[in-house]
């Protein structure tokens, strides 16, 4: 019997008039094969920059996707994990999925990584790798996307919630300790394959007493620059089991770390905080949210000798790897 959903998939794409060759051949579940000859996807991107919508083939959408999200240098095993991940992303967003994306021109997804996931077109990819390092980069990317088409993270039959980072620092978090909803495949892992990243070490931001002033003020805060400084007014009211802040106590206002993270432009909520004279001093470690897939840990962990496969089941514990349109 076909799980519901993957069944549900077909049906949309039935009625979207597309073509099925039928349902690909179950492969090993250990190493599922490429999906082919199922039916072409079209997703539609918002590109914030020139303000314009681009329709594309998914598979197309997810090889620009893993080049601007992940360094094209990482080991191919750690592209592939980003590939899967970045196709499953997508395909929940995707209004023939059901996907119910509230973005301009009516597209299935934006552009802008603060919203959704990264995508640069190739003019752009050119410019920031060099032609010479297009040549170099772009088949590599081309290989992991074409050696995992079709395929997505699921979780008990359904599409996962493929969130991911750059870097955890040594520990990823859960989802309720950063968005307070509970989800059994995101939560909290050791990582000890991040150590090259060069956020994993705690890095040194220093901000004027005006400007941490000024960024509270986002969040609804008033509390004059003079004020800052003074004991009590910013401090931490709960953390995490992972040590990252959950919430801030700003001037007896309690905002979530995330938020006070977001305000000040801070790389994470993993940070402690000193006051040097006018100056407040914040040490951070880590870049990103810390849930799900870390993105230097994937390439750590690669290196160490884990498959694309061992990397997602070891980030996302619980979960399988199987085609768009598996029986």
């Amino acid at each position: 019997m076909k799980k519901a959903f993957l069944f549900l998939l077909f049906l949309f794409g039935l009625l979207a008039g597309l073509a099925s060759s039928g349902p690909a051949q179950e492969a090993p579940p250990q190493s599922p094969a490429p999906a082919t000859g199922y039916p072409l996807l079209r997703i539609d991107v918002y590109y914030e920059p020139e303000d314009k919508v681009v329709s594309m083939d998914l598979e197309d959408y997810v090889k620009y996707v893993v080049a601007s999200e992940m360094p094209a240098s990482f080991h191919l095993e750690a592209l592939k994990a980003q590939a899967v991940i970045a196709r499953t992303y997508a395909l929940r967003k995707m209004k023939i999925f059901g996907g119910t994306p509230s973005v301009p021109g009516k597209a299935d997804v934006t552009s802008n990584p603060a919203k959704d996931q990264a995508w640069n077109p190739e003019h752009v990819l050119k410019e920031r790798w060099g032609l010479i390092g297009w040549w170099i980069n772009w088949p590599k990317i081309e290989k992991a996307v074409r050696e995992t088409q079709g395929l997505i993270l699921t979780y008990k039959g359904l599409p996962a919630e493929s969130v991911y980072h750059s870097t955890c620092g040594g520990q990823t978090e859960a989802a309720q300790d950063v968005w307070g909803n509970h989800v059994d495949y995101l939560q909290s892992v050791p990582c000890n394959y991040c150590a090259s990243s060069p956020h994993y070490k705690p890095t040194q931001v220093v901000l004027s007493s005006k400007q941490v002033s000024d960024s509270v003020s986002k969040l609804g805060i008033s509390v004059p620059a003079s004020k800052i400084p003074q004991t009590g007014v910013i401090a931490v009211s709960s953390l995490s089991p992972t040590g990252r802040v959950k919430q801030v106590s700003v001037d007896g206002k309690t905002v979530r770390g995330l938020e006070f993270r977001s305000a000040l432009n801070l790389k994470s909520t993993k940070f402690t905080w000193s006051v040097q004279g006018d100056n407040i001093v914040f040490q951070v470690a880590g870049y990103g949210h810390g849930v799900g897939l870390c993105q230097y840990g994937a390439d750590g962990a690669a290196r160490a000798g884990m498959n694309y496969l061992e990397i997602l089941a070891y980030y996302y514990p619980g979960t399988q790897v199987a085609h768009i349109f598996e029986e």
